[in-house]
């Protein structure tokens, strides 16, 4: 199967999402050809860093983010749409990738959002990459969401975290898909991820308050922002099972929705190595 032309779908997942990059990186040591992809949330983020060239530049990036660099770049801001303004990141995003249109790749490339107001699926085949990316990656009630025309933009995860009927497809190629939204594993960074993150969340409550309340002390899963979290992420689960009765992928890589937080970006390194190993364990079964 060496030297084959892939049409390849990148899941939404945050933070998880960066293991694509170690899945990228795994298929093109293989000799495999990447001609086009489709993503959602950070999967479009990191399948628009391929397509546009920038991906070492991306690696680089975000490989160097401390967590405190984390906690900067999430531009907190209470207002009713969310808690995140998201326009940071984007915009050192910027200084390295700058102004590219989605036509103008070097191959096809989609970027999934959902539309609030008018209750549909948008995808961005051409425009601005970074705007779409945006779009792509704003997490309901978390992340801002972006006006676009007479639309309301927010992360394509709520409607397909797994776009497989998004990609271009070409003559004898074969379709990778990398889903990070899969179940829960028992993991030995489990409980390091957990405690990150409530430090994340207790920055969050100090300007909102009433996010803390009993539900603290009842459930395992915490507080208000958790419920949210594990509500998204288990909607994503459900809609990827869905997906995959209608779609049969050449090459699956499935690994676990616990893998890392959504905000767990100071792991970079470690979750590219993991996406990685996953792709290269999956290139390597002689039944693929």
């Amino acid at each position: 199967m060496k030297g084959k032309q892939v049409a390849l779908v990148l899941s939404s997942g945050g933070a998880r999402g960066l293991a694509h990059i170690g899945a990228i990186d795994a298929l093109l040591e293989r000799g495999f050809h990447i001609n086009a992809i489709a993503g959602t949330s950070m999967g479009s983020v990191v399948g628009g860093m391929y397509a546009s060239g920038k991906l070492e530049e991306f690696r680089n990036f975000i490989t160097s983010l401390s967590r405190l660099d984390v906690y900067r770049l999430m531009d907190i801001s209470i207002g009713k749409k969310g808690l995140i303004k998201g326009e940071r990141v984007f915009a050192e995003m910027k200084s390295f990738v700058g102004d590219i249109r989605i036509e103008d790749l070097h191959i096809p490339f989609a970027a999934v959002s959902a539309d609030l107001i008018n209750h549909r699926v948008v995808v961005f085949t051409k425009g601005d990459l970074l705007a779409a990316l945006r779009a792509s990656s704003a997490i309901p009630s978390l992340v801002l969401p972006v006006s676009f025309n007479e639309a309301l933009l927010v992360d394509g995860g709520i409607v397909e975290p797994l776009p497989m009927e998004h990609v271009k497809r070409t003559t004898n190629d074969i379709l990778v898909a990398v889903n990070v939204n899969a179940p829960r594993q028992n993991l030995p960074n489990e409980a390091e991820t957990d405690s990150r993150y409530r430090k994340i969340r207790q920055q969050i409550i100090q300007h909102l308050p009433y996010l803390h309340n009993d539900v603290e002390k009842k459930l395992p899963i915490g507080g208000m922002l958790d419920i949210m979290s594990s509500s998204f992420e288990l909607m994503q689960h459900q809609l990827t099972l869905t997906t995959l009765q209608y779609h049969t992928p050449d090459i699956l890589v499935n690994l676990p929705v616990n893998l890392a937080d959504t905000f767990d970006f100071h792991r970079a390194e470690e979750i590219i190595k993991t996406g990685y190993e996953a792709m290269s364990k999956q290139l390597d079964d002689p039944e693929v």
